[in-house]
C-alpha cells in the first residue's frame, strides 16, 4: 500500500465536520421535536397538506450524510497509521462527556432552585448510556488500530478497490443487511466500510480527474431522487386516506433513512467530501477552534437534558411573531385523541417539540419561513453547545492547575 500521508489538517475538512454537526443537528430536530402526524393529510378542499414540504424529507437524510462524513474524515486521516493514539480521543470524549454531564445536572438543579420557568431533568450516568456514536466512534477507531488498518495495509490498490466494492454491493442487498441488523452489528459494518473509502480516497486520490460540476450532479440527483421518493409515498397515502375518509390524521409520507444501505447516500457523501477535499483556505483560527467544539455540540443536544425541557408560557414561534395565530397540538392518547388544543396559556408547562412547534410553522407560513426559522434554531443550538464547551476548557484547566503535580507524579510512578 503506498502512503501519502501528512499530519496538517487543513481548515477545509475542520469546515466540513461543522457543516456536518449543523446537519445532524437539522436531522435531529426533524426526528424528535417535529410532528407531522397532528395535521390533517388532506385540507378542507380536499388537497394535500403536504406537497409543499418535499424540504422536510431532504432533512431526513443530513443525519445519516452527517454520520458518514464524520466516520470518512476519520478514515481519512487515520489510515496508514501504525501507532493510533486511541487513549487520547477516549479520554477526551469521556472527560467531555462526564463533564457535561456534571454542568446541566448543575443546570437542572439552579432552574428549580431560582424558580426559572426552565424546566428539565438529568443524570450523571447519561456519560455512559446516553450517546451512542461516541461508542461507536470509538469503536472504530479501536477497530481500526487492531485490526482494519494492519489488514488494509497489505492490500494493493486493487484488492483494496475490489474490497470496497465487495463490501458495498453486500450491504446493497436486504437479505444481507436484515441479517447484519438482526446480529445488531450493521452499523459497525458499514462504519468498516465507510472508514475503508476515506482511506481509499486519502491513499490514491480516485476522484481527482472527476469535474466538480459532475460532483455537484450527483448530489442534485440524489436530492431529485429524495423528493420524488417523498411524492410516490405521498400520493400512496392519499390513496388510502381516500379508501377510508373516516379519518384526518394518518401515517406521514416522510421516511427516517438514518443508516440505510442504499448506495445512493454513499454516493452522495463521498461527493460532498471531495467537494471539501478541494477547497484550499489554508488553515483558519476561528474554523479550527469551532470545529474542536462538535462533540460538545452533539453532547449536548442528545442529551436526556435536553429533550426533557420543559417551558413555562407560550410556543417560541409565538413568541418571535413568526406565528400569528395561536399554537395548537392534536392530542394522540386517552379520550381526546385527534382533538385540536390550543397552545396559549403563560401559565403551562409545555415540551420542547410543542414550544418549537417547528411543525406549524412549516405548515402555517410555508417552506421558506420555516427554513429560515429551522436554521436560527441549529444555529442556536450550536452556540449554545459552544458556550459549554468554553465552560469545559476552563474546567479543565482549573483542574489541571490544582492538580498538575499529582497527576504527573502518577505518570512517573507508573511508567
Amino acid at each position: 500500500m503506498k502512503e501519502k500521508i501528512t499530519k496538517k489538517r487543513e481548515s477545509n475538512f475542520e469546515l466540513l465536520r461543522i457543516l456536518a454537526m449543523l446537519g445532524i443537528i437539522v436531522y435531529h430536530l426533524v426526528i424528535h421535536h417535529s410532528d407531522y402526524n397532528r395535521f390533517a393529510l388532506v385540507n378542507l378542499d380536499g388537497k394535500s397538506n403536504f406537497y409543499h414540504l418535499e424540504t422536510i424529507q431532504i432533512m431526513y437524510t443530513f443525519g445519516q450524510i452527517g454520520n458518514t462524513l464524520f466516520i470518512l474524515i476519520t478514515g481519512y486521516f487515520l489510515i496508514g497509521k501504525k501507532n493510533i493514539n486511541v487513549l487520547k480521543p477516549g479520554v477526551k470524549l469521556l472527560n467531555r462527556s462526564y463533564l457535561l454531564a456534571i454542568i446541566l445536572m448543575g443546570v437542572s438543579y439552579l432552574f428549580g432552585k431560582f424558580q426559572i420557568p426552565l424546566s428539565s431533568n438529568s443524570d450523571i450516568h447519561m456519560a455512559l448510556k446516553g450517546w451512542w456514536f461516541i461508542g461507536y466512534y470509538i469503536f472504530i477507531i479501536i477497530f481500526a488500530k487492531y485490526v482494519l488498518n494492519d489488514f488494509l495495509d497489505r492490500l494493493d490498490k486493487k484488492s483494496y478497490l475490489n474490497f470496497i466494492l465487495i463490501m458495498t454491493f453486500l450491504l446493497s442487498f436486504m437479505e444481507i443487511f436484515n441479517v447484519l441488523t438482526n446480529l445488531k452489528i450493521q452499523n459497525f459494518v458499514i462504519g468498516i466500510l465507510v472508514y475503508s473509502i476515506g482511506g481509499f480516497i486519502r491513499l490514491y486520490n480516485p476522484l481527482q480527474k472527476v469535474k466538480t460540476i459532475n460532483l455537484l450532479l450527483c448530489i442534485v440527483s440524489f436530492v431529485a431522487i429524495q423528493i420524488i421518493q417523498y411524492k410516490v409515498n405521498l400520493n400512496t397515502n392519499l390513496n388510502e386516506f381516500y379508501k377510508e375518509p373516516s379519518t384526518l390524521f394518518v401515517k406521514s409520507p416522510f421516511i427516517n433513512v438514518l443508516w440505510s444501505p442504499s448506495i445512493l447516500f454513499m454516493i452522495c457523501s463521498v461527493s460532498i467530501f471531495e467537494l471539501f477535499s478541494r477547497l484550499k483556505i489554508g488553515s483558519i483560527r476561528l474554523i479550527n477552534s469551532v470545529s474542536a467544539a462538535t462533540f460538545t455540540v452533539y453532547l449536548f443536544h442528545e442529551s436526556y437534558f435536553f429533550r426533557k425541557i420543559q417551558i413555562k408560557g407560550i410556543p417560541l414561534p409565538n413568541r418571535l411573531g413568526i406565528l400569528k395565530e395561536v399554537s395548537t397540538k392534536i392530542m394522540d392518547s386517552d379520550l381526546m385523541k385527534g382533538f385540536t388544543v390550543p397552545i396559549d396559556n403563560a401559565e403551562d408547562w409545555i415540551n420542547l417539540q410543542d414550544f418549537l412547534n417547528i411543525s406549524q410553522v412549516f405548515q402555517d407560513r410555508g417552506v421558506k419561513l420555516g427554513l429560515f426559522y429551522m436554521m436560527m434554531l441549529t444555529v442556536a443550538i450550536f452556540t449554545v453547545g459552544i458556550f459549554f464547551e468554553l465552560i469545559i476548557k476552563f474546567i479543565n484547566k482549573l483542574f489541571k492547575s490544582i492538580f498538575y503535580s499529582d497527576f504527573k507524579e502518577m505518570k512517573k510512578s507508573l511508567e
